[in-house]
This record gives C-alpha cells, structure tokens and sequence, in this order.
C-alpha cells in the first residue's frame, strides 16, 4: 500500500468518525425541537420529522460501514447514496417548509435565506452523486480489469 492510499484510508476514517458524532448529536437534536416550543418552528415539523430522523440513520449506517469497509469503490458507491438521501431530504424539506420567522420581528428575511439555502444544498447533493457515481464507475472498472 502506497503512503497515499494510507493518508487517503486515514482521512475517510477521521471523516467518518467525525460524521457519526455529529449525526448522532444531530438525530437528538431533531427530536427535541419540538419540545423547545420555538416560535419558527411549525405545525409541518411533525410532517417531515421521519424523513429528517431517516436522513440522519442513513448518514449513521453509512460512514460506519465506511469505517469497517474501506474499500475506495465502496467510499463512492456510499458517498453516492449519502449524497443521494441528502438530496431527497432537502426536497422535502424545501417543499414543505417547516419553519416560519415571519412571527418574529427582523427574521422574516430568513424565510427567503433558508430555501435558498435548501436550493444550494440540493445542487451540492447531485453534484456530489455525479462525481462520487463517476468515481465509483471508475474504480469498479480497474478492479474488473
């Protein structure tokens, strides 16, 4: 194994480690929202609460196979699909808005910011699926070789 390959091995395991507790604090985090009371949050919270919480388990399940499996074409088929539930999640997050700032003096710009935001992300999401689909179709093809 060159020390590239190492240093790349090294940094996807720190990555996925990192990624696992921070979802984990982040899974918490969403489901006490609703306990908070928070005057943003609305009634649609509860509509898009499972598909937050299964983001969030898919992220989980997923870097923690990344842990035991560091293959790089399994990196790119993992990053793919992690990419993949992101995209979904923002979809729905982004039509069915679960937040409203307008209730609040000198946030109502925040209702403007936030779908865009959701907009940037879902772009970000398909330009990852492209590149990681690209990277794993490549990687499958040297090892076929």
């Amino acid at each position: 194994m060159t020390k590239k390959v190492a240093k790349s091995r090294k940094k996807h395991r720190g990555e996925a480690i990192w990624a696992i507790i921070w979802n984990i604090f982040f899974l918490w985090i969403v489901n006490k929202v609703p306990d908070w009371n928070l005057a943003f949050i609305s009634e649609q919270y509860d509509t898009i609460l499972w598909i937050l919480n299964l983001n969030i388990i898919i992220q989980i399940a997923g870097y923690a196979l990344i842990l035991f499996l560091d293959f790089r074409w399994f990196w790119h088929l993992t990053r793919t699909i992690l990419d993949a539930a992101s995209l979904v999640t923002l979809l729905v997050l982004y039509f069915i808005y679960p937040f409203d700032f307008s209730s609040i003096d000198g946030w109502s710009w925040l209702d403007v910011v936030i779908p865009i935001a959701f907009i940037i992300g879902m772009v970000a999401s398909g330009i990852g699926i492209i590149v990681h689909l690209v990277r794993f179709i490549f990687q499958l093809t040297k090892i076929l070789k």
